[in-house]
């Protein structure tokens, strides 16, 4: 068995730990040790390397070629083609691409960067398709949020068809976007259900985070849950961030006539969700929670220092205290973990 450096660690002080509680013997912690090896993660690295660059190519390439519509728009009037025309040619070439991603998907079913870099090409047809369809029907009357939906779609069922990450993060990068401009075309700079631009935001990372919650244990979801889980917790820091600096103001008129103090009750809400967030992130052991609401409290800390305290009190005082406050934060965690590591009492014997 192949493990990183990480897997390899824990693999160690299990093994230590069992051997040293006498769960295990001598013999048994030897060839425990000699069933893994460390993975080479040289190579990984460069390959990583190798395959952004190729998405940031390929990227760059269909800007040059597909974003000015000069060689489409060549081909199409050579051959005389509506708009529409050419939204079902890349349709139906962004399905022989699925199918044929699928079958070298069933050829290859561990997971490899060229496997998953060949969803590219139908990452990108598919956004053809749906542009052309646009221009077909002129947006609508303008709703381009609409088809940024219609395309979050198409790759979220592709992606959770053939459990692609690239598709999956495709999914969510038009997910929202979609969602913002569609309620923007509704409402302009007024409110949507009675929420401003940031606020709006909010609802829909809860609902990502439930999706992710129903969804969870289904087997064909599993390989890009992770993906769904941080998505949905980043959008709502974001926007809980946001909303604790705009509150619920519409405009940037309307903010600029609002006092500061009035908005103390948004920055309270923000502070506890990141309180709340940290604790469970603890609790539950989740890092990534854990981790992110602590980068969020002192976002939080610094953005409320230049908002009320920046032309009134001594820069360095105010960083002495924050620094006292983090310290004393990350030494109850660190307590907190290592209580967690001690060994539970033994039972008692009558």
């Amino acid at each position: 068995m192949e493990v990183d450096k990480k897997e390899a660690w824990l693999l160690q002080q299990a093994i230590k730990e069992w051997e040293s509680a006498n769960l295990i013997t001598n013999e048994q912690a030897q060839r425990l040790r000699n069933s893994y090896q460390l993975r080479t993660t040289d190579w990984q690295t460069i390959t990583l390397y190798i395959f952004i660059a190729a998405i940031s190519s390929a990227l760059m390439a269909f800007g040059a070629l597909v974003l000015d519509e000069k060689w489409i728009e060549v081909i199409r009037k050579r051959l005389s083609l509506t708009d529409g025309i050419i939204a079902i040619i890349f349709t139906a070439l962004s399905l022989l691409l699925c199918i044929q991603g699928y079958r070298r998907r069933q050829r290859q079913p561990v997971f490899s960067f060229n496997r998953e870099l060949f969803w590219l090409l139908p990452i990108l047809s598919i956004g053809v398709s749906v542009v052309y369809l646009g221009k077909s029907v002129q947006y609508l009357q303008g709703n381009f949020g609409l088809f940024w939906l219609i395309a979050a779609l198409a790759f979220g069922i592709i992606g959770a068809i053939i459990s692609s990450r690239l598709l999956w993060i495709s999914m969510l990068l038009c997910l929202i976007p979609g969602y913002v401009v569609s309620t923007y075309h509704f409402t302009g700079d007024s409110y949507f259900l009675g929420m401003n631009l940031p606020f709006r935001m909010v609802p829909l990372a809860i609902i990502i985070l439930g999706i992710h919650w129903l969804a969870r244990n289904i087997p064909a979801y599993r390989p890009v849950k992770d993906i769904t889980w941080v998505g949905g917790w980043l959008l709502l820091f974001l926007s809980a961030w946001l909303v604790s600096i705009f509150g619920n103001t519409a405009t940037w008129d309307q903010w600029q006539q609002v006092r500061q103090v009035q908005l103390l009750w948004w920055v309270g809400s923000f502070t506890v969700l990141c309180a709340a967030t940290l604790w469970l992130g603890i609790s539950t052991r989740d890092n990534f929670i854990r981790d992110l609401s602590v980068i969020f409290l002192l976002l939080d800390g610094y953005t409320r220092y230049f908002e009320y305290l920046w032309d009134r009190t001594n820069k360095g005082i105010f960083f002495f205290i924050l620094a006292i406050s983090f310290w004393w934060l990350g030494k109850w965690i660190e307590k907190r973990k290592a209580k967690s590591k001690l060994p539970p009492p033994p039972a008692a014997t009558s």
